[in-house]
Protein backbone atom coordinates (compact mmCIF):
# COMPACT_ATOMS: atom_id res chain seq x y z
CA UNK A 1 0.00 0.00 0.00
CA UNK A 2 1.46 3.47 -1.06
CA UNK A 3 1.63 6.35 1.23
CA UNK A 4 -1.36 8.04 -0.25
CA UNK A 5 -3.51 5.44 0.26
CA UNK A 6 -2.12 4.63 3.94
CA UNK A 7 -2.99 8.27 4.64
CA UNK A 8 -6.67 8.05 3.20
CA UNK A 9 -7.49 5.24 5.24
CA UNK A 10 -6.09 6.85 8.47
CA UNK A 11 -8.21 9.63 7.54
CA UNK A 12 -11.18 7.62 7.10
CA UNK A 13 -11.29 6.22 10.37
CA UNK A 14 -10.93 9.16 12.47
CA UNK A 15 -13.54 10.94 10.56
CA UNK A 16 -15.63 7.35 11.18
CA UNK A 17 -14.66 7.17 14.70
CA UNK A 18 -13.65 3.77 14.31
CA UNK A 19 -9.79 4.04 15.23
CA UNK A 20 -8.97 2.03 18.48
CA UNK A 21 -6.03 1.97 20.19
CA UNK A 22 -5.16 -1.48 18.60
CA UNK A 23 -5.49 0.16 14.74
CA UNK A 24 -2.92 0.54 12.83
CA UNK A 25 -0.94 4.23 14.04
CA UNK A 26 -0.98 6.86 11.28
CA UNK A 27 2.31 7.65 11.51
CA UNK A 28 4.72 4.86 12.79
CA UNK A 29 4.11 2.48 10.68
CA UNK A 30 3.81 -1.49 12.11
CA UNK A 31 2.75 -0.17 15.58
CA UNK A 32 -0.96 0.05 16.67
CA UNK A 33 -1.77 3.39 17.93
CA UNK A 34 -1.43 2.31 21.87
CA UNK A 35 1.93 1.13 20.90
CA UNK A 36 2.86 4.34 19.25
CA UNK A 37 1.89 6.69 21.72
CA UNK A 38 4.01 4.71 24.44
CA UNK A 39 6.92 4.90 22.15
CA UNK A 40 6.63 8.19 21.42
CA UNK A 41 6.07 9.23 24.99
CA UNK A 42 9.28 7.19 25.73
CA UNK A 43 10.99 9.54 23.42
CA UNK A 44 9.72 12.75 24.70
CA UNK A 45 10.99 11.67 27.96
CA UNK A 46 14.18 11.19 26.53
CA UNK A 47 14.41 14.29 25.30
CA UNK A 48 13.46 16.31 28.18
CA UNK A 49 15.92 13.89 30.76
CA UNK A 50 18.93 15.81 28.62
CA UNK A 51 17.76 19.04 29.94
CA UNK A 52 15.98 19.75 26.54
CA UNK A 53 12.07 20.74 25.82
CA UNK A 54 10.02 18.08 23.82
CA UNK A 55 6.73 18.82 21.95
CA UNK A 56 4.92 15.75 20.64
CA UNK A 57 3.55 16.73 17.29
CA UNK A 58 2.87 12.93 16.37
CA UNK A 59 4.51 12.08 13.57
CA UNK A 60 7.58 14.13 14.93
CA UNK A 61 8.76 15.62 18.08
CA UNK A 62 9.84 19.17 18.26
CA UNK A 63 13.01 19.77 20.31
CA UNK A 64 13.69 23.38 22.26
CA UNK A 65 16.05 24.88 24.16
CA UNK A 66 19.54 25.21 24.49
CA UNK A 67 20.85 25.46 20.95
CA UNK A 68 17.89 24.17 19.62
CA UNK A 69 15.94 27.56 18.79
CA UNK A 70 12.78 28.34 18.00
CA UNK A 71 10.98 26.83 15.48
CA UNK A 72 13.13 23.88 16.91
CA UNK A 73 15.05 20.66 15.74
CA UNK A 74 12.61 17.52 14.74
CA UNK A 75 13.49 14.35 16.11
CA UNK A 76 11.65 11.97 13.83
CA UNK A 77 11.48 8.14 14.57
CA UNK A 78 12.60 6.09 12.02
CA UNK A 79 14.97 4.81 13.76
CA UNK A 80 13.80 4.41 16.98
CA UNK A 81 10.52 2.44 15.52
CA UNK A 82 13.23 -0.06 13.60
CA UNK A 83 15.04 -1.00 17.03
CA UNK A 84 12.01 -0.85 18.89
CA UNK A 85 10.04 -3.48 17.07
CA UNK A 86 13.00 -5.89 17.69
CA UNK A 87 12.69 -6.00 21.59
CA UNK A 88 9.98 -6.36 24.01
CA UNK A 89 8.27 -2.97 24.95
CA UNK A 90 9.64 -3.10 28.32
CA UNK A 91 12.72 -2.28 26.91
CA UNK A 92 11.60 0.65 25.31
CA UNK A 93 12.49 3.34 27.73
CA UNK A 94 15.94 2.27 27.58
CA UNK A 95 16.55 2.10 24.05
CA UNK A 96 14.60 6.26 23.39
CA UNK A 97 17.56 7.12 26.15
CA UNK A 98 19.91 5.68 24.02
CA UNK A 99 19.06 6.54 20.49
CA UNK A 100 17.55 9.56 21.35
CA UNK A 101 20.55 10.61 23.13
CA UNK A 102 23.02 9.68 20.11
CA UNK A 103 21.03 11.77 17.84
CA UNK A 104 20.81 14.81 19.91
CA UNK A 105 24.81 14.44 20.36
CA UNK A 106 25.53 14.28 16.64
CA UNK A 107 23.37 17.00 16.16
CA UNK A 108 25.36 19.11 18.53
CA UNK A 109 28.53 17.68 17.12
CA UNK A 110 27.73 18.40 13.39
CA UNK A 111 29.34 20.22 11.30
CA UNK A 112 31.81 21.94 13.54
CA UNK A 113 33.58 19.26 15.04
CA UNK A 114 33.45 17.06 11.26
CA UNK A 115 37.91 16.76 10.01
CA UNK A 116 37.79 17.78 6.82
CA UNK A 117 37.46 14.83 4.72
CA UNK A 118 34.54 13.72 6.68
CA UNK A 119 32.68 17.35 5.89
CA UNK A 120 33.68 17.08 2.55
CA UNK A 121 32.33 13.02 2.39
CA UNK A 122 29.09 13.80 3.64
CA UNK A 123 27.92 16.91 2.17
CA UNK A 124 25.08 17.61 -0.25
CA UNK A 125 22.65 19.90 -1.19
CA UNK A 126 19.38 19.99 0.84
CA UNK A 127 16.25 22.67 0.50
CA UNK A 128 14.96 24.56 4.07
CA UNK A 129 11.24 24.93 3.82
CA UNK A 130 9.84 27.85 3.20
CA UNK A 131 10.20 30.49 6.42
CA UNK A 132 12.01 27.29 7.96
CA UNK A 133 14.73 29.99 8.84
CA UNK A 134 13.80 33.51 9.46
CA UNK A 135 14.66 35.70 6.07
CA UNK A 136 17.89 37.59 8.36
CA UNK A 137 19.14 35.01 9.40
CA UNK A 138 19.42 33.58 6.32
CA UNK A 139 21.05 36.39 5.01
CA UNK A 140 23.34 36.33 7.67
CA UNK A 141 24.29 32.83 8.47
CA UNK A 142 23.44 31.33 5.34
CA UNK A 143 24.77 34.25 2.35
CA UNK A 144 25.91 30.76 -0.12
CA UNK A 145 22.45 29.79 -0.14
CA UNK A 146 20.92 29.25 -3.62
CA UNK A 147 17.53 30.43 -4.53
CA UNK A 148 15.59 27.38 -6.42
CA UNK A 149 11.91 28.37 -7.69
CA UNK A 150 11.93 30.50 -4.51
CA UNK A 151 13.08 27.86 -2.15
CA UNK A 152 16.06 28.47 -0.02
CA UNK A 153 19.10 25.33 -1.01
CA UNK A 154 21.63 25.22 1.60
CA UNK A 155 24.70 22.72 1.85
CA UNK A 156 23.88 20.01 4.46
CA UNK A 157 25.70 17.29 6.19
CA UNK A 158 24.27 13.51 7.28
CA UNK A 159 25.42 11.51 10.13
CA UNK A 160 23.86 8.79 11.92
CA UNK A 161 20.62 9.07 11.05
CA UNK A 162 20.82 13.20 11.75
CA UNK A 163 21.89 16.14 9.18
CA UNK A 164 22.63 20.02 10.19
CA UNK A 165 23.22 22.69 7.66
CA UNK A 166 26.43 24.58 6.75
CA UNK A 167 26.77 28.07 8.04
CA UNK A 168 28.88 30.47 6.45
CA UNK A 169 31.57 30.34 9.28
CA UNK A 170 31.82 26.32 8.20
CA UNK A 171 32.96 26.46 4.81
CA UNK A 172 36.30 27.55 5.08
CA UNK A 173 36.81 24.14 6.44
CA UNK A 174 35.54 22.55 3.22
CA UNK A 175 37.82 24.33 1.36
CA UNK A 176 35.39 27.79 0.50
CA UNK A 177 31.68 28.13 -0.68
CA UNK A 178 32.50 27.17 -4.43
CA UNK A 179 34.13 23.97 -3.40
CA UNK A 180 31.98 23.18 -1.32
CA UNK A 181 28.71 23.49 -3.72
CA UNK A 182 31.10 21.25 -6.33
CA UNK A 183 31.60 19.07 -3.63
CA UNK A 184 27.93 18.65 -2.64
CA UNK A 185 26.23 17.96 -5.85
CA UNK A 186 29.40 15.79 -6.68
CA UNK A 187 28.07 13.47 -3.56
CA UNK A 188 24.06 13.97 -4.58
CA UNK A 189 24.93 13.10 -8.29
CA UNK A 190 26.55 9.68 -7.11
CA UNK A 191 24.27 8.82 -5.22
CA UNK A 192 21.55 6.21 -5.81
CA UNK A 193 18.08 7.64 -6.50
CA UNK A 194 14.87 6.95 -4.51
CA UNK A 195 12.84 4.32 -5.05
CA UNK A 196 10.11 4.79 -7.86
CA UNK A 197 5.97 4.59 -7.57
CA UNK A 198 3.42 5.08 -10.03
CA UNK A 199 0.53 7.68 -9.40
CA UNK A 200 -1.71 6.62 -11.88
CA UNK A 201 -5.07 8.53 -12.98
CA UNK A 202 -8.14 6.82 -14.83
CA UNK A 203 -7.07 9.69 -17.66
CA UNK A 204 -4.08 7.67 -17.81
CA UNK A 205 -1.38 10.09 -16.73
CA UNK A 206 1.16 9.99 -13.91
CA UNK A 207 2.75 10.89 -11.11
CA UNK A 208 6.27 9.39 -10.77
CA UNK A 209 7.26 9.61 -7.17
CA UNK A 210 11.05 8.81 -5.97
CA UNK A 211 11.07 8.07 -2.32
CA UNK A 212 14.21 7.46 -0.35
CA UNK A 213 14.94 7.40 3.33
CA UNK A 214 17.47 10.60 2.67
CA UNK A 215 16.88 14.19 2.61
CA UNK A 216 19.19 14.86 -0.56
CA UNK A 217 16.31 13.44 -2.69
CA UNK A 218 13.99 16.78 -3.45
CA UNK A 219 17.25 18.51 -3.85
CA UNK A 220 17.10 17.03 -7.24
CA UNK A 221 14.93 19.53 -7.86
CA UNK A 222 17.62 21.87 -8.47
CA UNK A 223 18.98 19.67 -11.43
CA UNK A 224 16.18 18.44 -13.86
CA UNK A 225 18.44 18.31 -16.35
CA UNK A 226 20.76 16.00 -14.93
CA UNK A 227 18.26 14.26 -13.32
CA UNK A 228 16.34 13.77 -17.19
CA UNK A 229 19.69 12.81 -17.81
CA UNK A 230 19.67 10.29 -15.11
CA UNK A 231 16.82 8.53 -15.89
CA UNK A 232 16.81 7.93 -20.06
CA UNK A 233 13.58 10.33 -20.28
CA UNK A 234 12.61 11.89 -23.43
CA UNK A 235 10.76 15.62 -22.15
CA UNK A 236 8.01 16.93 -24.67
CA UNK A 237 7.99 20.20 -25.55
CA UNK A 238 5.57 21.39 -22.72
CA UNK A 239 8.47 20.32 -19.90
CA UNK A 240 7.69 18.40 -16.55
CA UNK A 241 5.72 19.72 -13.51
CA UNK A 242 7.46 19.06 -10.47
CA UNK A 243 6.79 18.63 -6.71
CA UNK A 244 8.68 17.94 -3.49
CA UNK A 245 6.15 16.88 -0.66
CA UNK A 246 9.08 16.44 1.69
CA UNK A 247 12.56 16.12 1.87
CA UNK A 248 12.56 12.89 0.81
CA UNK A 249 10.74 13.07 -1.77
CA UNK A 250 10.43 14.54 -5.69
CA UNK A 251 7.53 13.71 -7.86
CA UNK A 252 6.98 14.64 -11.44
CA UNK A 253 4.66 14.13 -14.64
CA UNK A 254 4.91 14.91 -18.61
CA UNK A 255 3.04 18.09 -18.86
CA UNK A 256 2.24 16.30 -22.26
CA UNK A 257 0.62 13.60 -20.68
CA UNK A 258 -1.74 16.13 -18.81
CA UNK A 259 -5.51 15.32 -20.07
CA UNK A 260 -7.57 17.94 -18.48
CA UNK A 261 -7.52 20.43 -15.61
CA UNK A 262 -7.91 17.18 -13.48
CA UNK A 263 -4.86 15.75 -13.52
CA UNK A 264 -3.79 19.29 -12.41
CA UNK A 265 -6.41 18.76 -9.21
CA UNK A 266 -5.32 15.24 -8.68
CA UNK A 267 -1.22 16.09 -8.80
CA UNK A 268 -1.71 18.66 -5.90
CA UNK A 269 -3.97 16.58 -3.84
CA UNK A 270 -1.37 14.02 -4.42
CA UNK A 271 1.25 16.42 -2.80
CA UNK A 272 -0.74 17.35 -0.02
CA UNK A 273 -1.59 13.50 1.32
CA UNK A 274 2.38 12.57 0.64
CA UNK A 275 3.19 15.39 2.85
CA UNK A 276 0.93 14.60 5.65
CA UNK A 277 3.04 12.82 8.57
CA UNK A 278 6.16 13.64 7.41
CA UNK A 279 8.90 14.74 9.75
CA UNK A 280 10.28 17.37 7.21
CA UNK A 281 7.17 18.12 4.70
CA UNK A 282 9.14 20.96 2.01
CA UNK A 283 6.74 22.44 0.02
CA UNK A 284 2.82 21.95 -1.25
CA UNK A 285 3.59 23.73 -4.61
CA UNK A 286 4.15 22.60 -8.42
CA UNK A 287 6.96 23.25 -10.34
CA UNK A 288 7.39 23.40 -13.69
CA UNK A 289 10.60 22.85 -15.79
CA UNK A 290 11.13 22.62 -19.74
CA UNK A 291 14.66 22.02 -21.52
CA UNK A 292 16.94 25.20 -21.58
CA UNK A 293 14.98 27.28 -18.53
CA UNK A 294 15.06 27.42 -15.32
CA UNK A 295 12.67 25.78 -13.07
CA UNK A 296 9.74 28.01 -11.62
CA UNK A 297 6.90 27.76 -9.25
CA UNK A 298 3.76 26.93 -11.25
CA UNK A 299 1.44 27.22 -8.64
CA UNK A 300 0.54 28.71 -4.84
CA UNK A 301 -0.71 27.82 -2.28
CA UNK A 302 -4.76 28.72 -3.64
CA UNK A 303 -3.73 27.74 -7.46
CA UNK A 304 -2.50 30.53 -8.89
CA UNK A 305 -0.55 30.57 -11.85
CA UNK A 306 2.55 32.31 -10.29
CA UNK A 307 4.81 32.87 -13.33
CA UNK A 308 5.08 32.79 -17.16
CA UNK A 309 4.37 29.66 -18.42
CA UNK A 310 3.53 28.04 -22.29
CA UNK A 311 0.03 28.25 -23.00
CA UNK A 312 -1.04 24.58 -22.87
CA UNK A 313 0.19 24.66 -19.68
CA UNK A 314 -0.91 28.35 -18.27
CA UNK A 315 -4.83 27.12 -19.66
CA UNK A 316 -4.86 23.62 -16.94
CA UNK A 317 -3.01 25.74 -13.97
CA UNK A 318 -5.50 28.61 -14.29
CA UNK A 319 -8.31 26.64 -13.06
CA UNK A 320 -6.35 24.36 -10.52
CA UNK A 321 -8.06 25.49 -7.08
CA UNK A 322 -6.91 23.04 -3.91
CA UNK A 323 -8.75 19.74 -3.93
CA UNK A 324 -10.88 18.25 -0.99
CA UNK A 325 -8.57 15.48 -0.25
CA UNK A 326 -9.87 11.51 -0.37
CA UNK A 327 -9.58 11.51 -4.06
CA UNK A 328 -8.14 7.86 -5.16
CA UNK A 329 -4.56 6.56 -6.40
CA UNK A 330 -3.85 3.30 -8.07
CA UNK A 331 -0.19 2.88 -7.30
CA UNK A 332 2.00 1.05 -8.92
CA UNK A 333 5.72 0.32 -7.11
CA UNK A 334 8.47 -0.19 -9.00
Amino acid sequence: MGKAARVKKARSEVREGTAALDSPDRYIEGFTIGQADALRGHCAEAVRSLGYRAWDRGSHIVVTGGPFRAPGATLGFTTIAREAARIPETGWGGLARDIVGHLISTALAAPPHLSRDDLREQLFPRFSAPGRIPPAQLAEDYSYARRVAGLPLLLAVRHSQASAFLADVHLSKAGGAEEAWEMAEANLFEAELGEPTAYQSDTGSAVILLESEHPRQAAWLAYPERLVERLGLEVGPSGLLFCVPAHRMLGFQDVDGLASVEDVHRMRDLVAILAEGEVAPLSSELFWWRPGQPIVAATAPRGRTTAVLDDSLAALLSGAEIPSPGRDFDTMDG
